[in-house]
């Protein structure tokens, strides 16, 4: 990604950052049925994991509305970067991205991959 950056690539940097997490969140779900938005949306549920669901986790359930808030905010935010910065960089023939904005979606992409790592992994058993 550096390459990409250093050369004025901003906006496939972005993009290769999308993969990224798209990639760290399957390989630590063991799942490759489903990808970006949906699979964390799904990771991301307060719902029990069930067979073929696993959970991430960034705080015990206590059952209380900071452990169900927290899931459902860090769900609610992998559906919107993918949404609102990865599809557009993926799917839309624009001009190359400003040096700023390009900074500000990568720190989107880093806050989202910094919870996949952090959260534990809840299977069903």
């Amino acid at each position: 990604m550096q390459g990409l950056w250093g050369s004025g690539h901003f906006r496939e940097a972005v993009g290769a950052a999308a993969r990224a997490v798209n990639a760290q969140s399957q390989a630590k779900l063991e799942r490759r049925d489903a990808s970006e938005a949906k699979l964390l949306s799904d990771a991301f549920s307060t719902n029990p994991a069930v067979a073929g669901h696993p959970r991430l986790r960034l705080s015990a359930d206590d059952g209380g509305e900071t452990f169900k808030s927290r899931h459902d905010g860090a769900g609610n935010y992998a559906r919107g970067v993918f949404a609102a910065i990865r599809n557009p960089i993926a799917h839309e023939e624009d001009a190359e991205l400003e040096e700023h904005v390009a900074l500000e979606q990568l720190a989107a992409f880093s806050i989202l991959a910094r919870w996949v790592d952090a959260a534990t992994v809840e299977k069903a058993g």
